[in-house]
């Protein structure tokens, strides 16, 4: 069987993660998708350098190929303010930026991906997962909805620095802490 390890990422790992970010945006580019979009310029809302350091970017690997990566804040962004309401608890993880390497799309990987962040988040006794996602994205909506997350509700036009946009909202519940 093949081994699939999920890890923080390192400061070495910079690089890396910025690429499987960029490839991630070029191929919803070519989907017709916006999203993302500043990373084709070089932008980072995000501040991915800072999330590594505080160890909330993770790596997941099959054997020793990289197959992606994901950002976990269990301290809300502004942004995750704005869509979920001010929580202070930090008993969910906020799920940011799922981003495959480029010949991982069309092998389930993404699926592998949210599994190891459920993983992350039942062995740190989270409550669950929290995400968004663009209401137009037909795929990603459906993705997340087949992958065990539940649609609880849109935010509509939401200012997100480049156009007005609705996002649906999903959530993973961690049924492991309530037993």
């Amino acid at each position: 069987m093949t081994e699939i390890k999920g890890v923080p990422a390192q400061p070495k790992d910079l690089n890396l993660v910025k690429q499987l970010l960029f490839e991630t945006a070029e191929w919803l580019n070519k989907k017709g998708s916006t999203q993302w979009a500043g990373l084709l310029k070089g932008e980072d809302v995000h501040n991915i350098e800072g999330a590594i350091e505080r160890q909330e970017v993770f790596l997941v690997y099959r054997s020793e190929k990289v197959v992606g990566t994901f950002a976990l804040w269990s301290k809300q962004t502004t942004w995750d303010k704005d869509f979920w309401g001010k929580d202070e608890t930090r008993d969910y993880y906020y799920l940011h930026r799922l981003a495959l390497s480029a010949d991982e799309h069309g092998r389930k990987s993404g699926s592998t991906l949210l599994d190891k962040a459920k993983e992350i988040a039942i062995s740190e006794n989270k409550s669950g997962l929290r995400l968004d996602c663009v209401a137009s994205n037909y795929y990603l909506n459906s993705f997340y909805s087949k992958n065990g997350f539940v649609y609880v509700g849109v935010v509509e036009q939401y200012d997100n620095g480049v156009d007005q946009q609705d996002y649906h909202l999903y959530f993973w519940e961690n049924r492991k802490k309530f037993k």
